[in-house]
């Protein structure tokens, strides 16, 4: 997502290997931006249902889930998914929170996570978003969901790897159902190599 603005709203896509550049790519303390909205790119979440969610299970999920020094020097937000009837929660780091309210006094700032590209019912078809060396995964079948995830991958047939992994593990017929990647994704580094078809949403 390149970063987006209207006179007073902001749209940023931050991730480890973009936040500072991001930044600094506007003004700070600019009293024009009132609004800044912060898709969050990273591995540190968990969607956790409504019935079992909760300040005191949450911290509990996420240190199982995450490992129990996740949490150090990160703070927890979280981003209702109607749809599925859960909370996807994600992790920040502090610091980042610092720096953005530094650079931007004046706004008012939400955060979203990337995950929720992915999360559309589409029955046996695999949802993939690209972002750098990340590849948020959903999957429903029979209208349920099996599978929301990220991958972080350092080449394309780790990648590669993964995807068929899922595929042969759901019995997924990618002739009929390819995966599809969300809108603002990244393409899919030598998909063609590693035959992994795909359809853009």
């Amino acid at each position: 997502m390149e970063p987006t603005n209207s006179a007073e709203t902001l749209h940023l896509r931050l991730n480890a290997e973009n936040f500072r550049e991001q930044l600094l790519a506007h003004p700070k303390k600019d009293s024009r931006i009132t609004s800044v909205q912060i898709e969050i790119s990273n591995e540190f979440f968990l969607l956790i249902p409504n019935s079992y969610d909760s300040p005191t299970y949450r911290l509990g999920f996420l240190e199982k889930a995450l490992g129990e020094h996740a949490l150090v020097g990160k703070e927890i937000h979280s981003q209702n998914i109607s749809e599925e009837g859960a909370n996807l929660v994600f992790l920040v780091p502090s610091d980042w929170k610092d720096y953005i309210s530094a650079h931007f006094p004046y706004a008012k700032i939400t955060y979203t996570h990337t995950l929720v590209h992915c999360l559309h019912r589409n029955d046996q078809q695999l949802n993939l978003f690209i972002q750098g060396n990340l590849a948020f995964a959903s999957l429903y079948q029979g209208n349920k969901l099996q599978i929301a995830n990220v991958f972080p991958f350092e080449s394309p047939i780790e990648l590669a790897f993964y995807l068929q992994s899922i595929r042969d593990a759901f019995s997924l017929n990618w002739a009929l159902f390819p995966p599809i990647l969300a809108a603002g994704s990244e393409e899919i580094s030598e998909a063609e190599l590693y035959q992994i078809p795909y359809v853009q949403s």
